[in-house]
């Protein structure tokens, strides 16, 4: 360290003595407090976001012109009144100045309205407020959808749905609040809709989707958003039909060729849709057929329309399967209804197909086929039609005279006859249409043998004298009289006969029996329907039972039940003025039926039990007249 010099020191030790003569020279004051001055302005806080619905505080603090708060503000003495814009309240409405607590005082502040607003504090007495204030208010988080959308739009037409989100107090949310990824759209009621696009972006809280009807109705659109579960739902949108696309055509599965069926054409849009107002519009309906006929009428006027549909009646005539189209006139638009089989009608006509030559005495074929009045081969003979009679132009005699109605096979009957005489003749049919002709038919059975005898032993002058009248004409009860004579003949023809004839055997020898009976038998037996043949006629899923008869009494009465017996199952079938005139039994080798059994009423006599052994234990039974035949008919589900 250096040394200091003597006058630096002197200098030094002055300086410091005068600095202690200074501050023990100095004088101070007391402490001096100085207070806020008069109540300026008011300075507000208040939260960064406000949300409907929720109240918030805003909070006041009284200021001097220096921005010094005024601490003991509540000692001022002053009322101020609280005032607010819009929707919103404030609590209190009144702020006096004891509600002020070091300085500050709280108001709260509600409003369920997603707006602007003022708030303005005034002193009373004053008529400019001491301060303003503008609150933005917020929409609250969201809640729900409203749906808007057209109370009705046409099937086919894109439409918009407007979805406009909201908050709790029906607030318009903001843009920010929705995902339009998570909004999905869905449908209730009767009509259907293919959505287009569904809302992706929302603007000012509102998005567009897009949705197009389909299948007329009414419906409501859903909207609701996954993430929230917020939903929303529309008014009801009632979907028109579009205009006319096609046709449908409702027809029977089978029609009677000449006879009236009835069919209904619909008109039909697009998607599908009944276009019930077809009748205002359209133009008519052009009617065809996929067949070589004609169908009546061919025309309909719009105006047979009622609430989209059409009931005509048609008639067509020819035999065969045939579909129906329907065309609206002047246009394309179509429809086509499925296959109709067409049945021929009642028979009304034969004819008789023979050989250029044939030999005397010796067999040679005849077709006979069966049609109605409109040349429709009449398929269904068999079950539809009588037995026929065959006539001849010349004056020898035809074996047989009389074909069984069973004989016929699609309408056809292949038959071997036989002439005795060389000559040129024609031969024709004629069906049996009445009770006595029925008698006349067993008649005629009986003579049919007489030739083949008379070439063996016996002459034929009392056969020809009684087959002659027969043959061109169908007499009645007189002709009971002229066959009473020459019953033996007739027997010893029948046994003749029935050596050559084994299907009808049992039927020749009950009818000989017959025979033998007196006259007031004979009328008696003619009130009786006489069985005649059992057949089966077996498809995939059902068969029918044919129980062939000659009807003599109008109509038959009968009834059925299903019963069970000894382990096996019966279709039961009880009929009133029934005889057996062929065998008690017939057995078959089917899925559906294994016996049938006809045996005489015990416990109602003149009638006849019919027996049925099923084979099927879910099948559907059901037994109909058909001419001179009664249908069992087994249906399996």
């Amino acid at each position: 360290m250096k040394n200091i010099s003597v006058p630096q020191k002197m200098l030094l030790s002055l300086l410091i003595i005068l600095c202690v003569l200074a501050v023990s020279g100095a004088a101070y004051s007391g402490n001096i407090i100085i207070k806020p001055g008069k109540f300026d302005h008011f300075v507000i806080q208040m939260p960064e976001k406000i949300r409907a619905g929720e109240g918030f505080m805003v909070r006041l603090q009284a200021y001097d012109a220096h921005d010094n708060l005024i601490t003991d503000f509540g000692e001022a003495g002053k009322d101020f009144k609280v005032s607010v814009s819009g929707s919103a309240q404030a609590q209190p409405s009144t702020l006096k100045s004891s509600s002020f607590t070091a300085g500050a005082a709280g108001i709260t502040v509600t409003d369920k309205r997603a707006e602007s607003v003022t708030l303005s504090i005034s002193e009373f007495g004053g008529t400019v407020p001491v301060i303003t204030k503008e609150l933005a208010i917020s929409p609250n988080k969201l809640d729900h959808f409203l749906v808007q959308s057209p109370a009705s739009v046409t099937a086919g037409n894109n439409f918009d749905v407007k979805v406009i989100a909201r908050d709790a107090f029906d607030n318009p949310v903001a843009d920010t609040e929705i995902e339009g990824k998570n909004i999905k759209i869905t449908l209730s009621g009767t009509a259907s809709f293919k959505i287009i696009n569904t809302p992706a972006v929302f603007k000012n809280g509102a998005g567009i989707a897009t949705l197009m009807g389909e299948k007329a109705g009414e419906a409501t659109v859903e909207v609701h958003d996954v993430a929230t579960g917020s939903k929303g739902v529309g008014p009801g949108i009632k979907i028109m039909p579009a205009m006319l696309s096609h046709f449908k055509v409702y027809a029977p599965k089978e029609a009677v060729a000449g006879e009236q069926f009835e069919i209904t054409i619909g008109a039909f849009d697009a998607f599908d849709n009944p276009v019930d107002n077809y009748a205002s519009y359209g133009s008519g309906v052009n009617i065809s057929s996929t067949g070589q006929a004609k169908l009546a009428p061919p025309f309909i006027g719009q105006s047979e329309f009622r609430n989209g549909q059409a009931v005509v009646k048609l008639r067509y005539e020819k035999a065969e399967e045939i579909s129906i189209v329907a065309t609206e006139h002047n246009k394309n638009q179509q429809g086509k209804s499925v296959s109709i089989k067409i049945n021929p009608s009642a028979p009304d006509n034969f004819i008789v197909a023979t050989p250029d030559a044939a030999v005397a005495g010796q067999r040679f074929k005849i077709k006979i086929e069966a049609y109605d009045k409109f040349n429709n081969i009449v398929k269904n003979y068999n079950l539809a039609g009588k037995d026929v009679y065959l006539n001849v132009t010349g004056s020898g005699a035809l074996s047989p005279k009389v074909v069984s109605a069973s004989e016929f096979i699609d309408g056809i009957a292949t038959v071997d006859a036989v002439y005795d005489k060389a000559e040129s003749f024609a031969i024709s049919a004629l069906m049996a249409t009445g009770r006595e002709e029925k008698i006349i038919v067993k008649e005629r059975k009986e003579e049919i043998s007489a030739p083949a005898v008379k070439k063996a032993v016996e002459k034929p002058p009392v056969p020809k004298a009684v087959e002659k009248p027969k043959a061109e004409k169908h007499e009645e009860k007189p002709a009971l009289k002229t066959m009473e004579k020459p019953e033996k003949p007739a027997k010893q023809a029948l046994a003749a006969k029935e050596e050559k004839a084994v299907a009808k055997k049992a039927e020749k020898k009950e009818s000989v029996a017959e025979d033998k009976e007196p006259v007031k038998e004979k009328k008696t037996q003619e009130k009786f329907n006489e069985m005649k043949k059992v057949s089966l006629i077996e498809a995939k899923n059902k068969a029918m039972v044919i129980i062939s008869m000659k009807s003599s009494v109008g109509e038959t009465d009968y009834k059925y039940e299903i019963i069970s017996s000894g382990g096996k199952n019966w279709v039961r079938l009880v009929l009133k003025h029934a005889v057996n005139k062929t065998k008690k039994s017939w057995k078959f080798k089917s899925a559906f039926v294994k016996e049938v059994l006809i045996e005489n009423n015990a416990t109602a006599p003149g009638g006849l039990v019919i027996k049925v052994e099923t084979l099927s234990k879910q099948g559907v039974f059901d037994v109909n007249k058909l001419k001179d035949s009664l249908v069992i008919s087994i249906t399996n589900p």
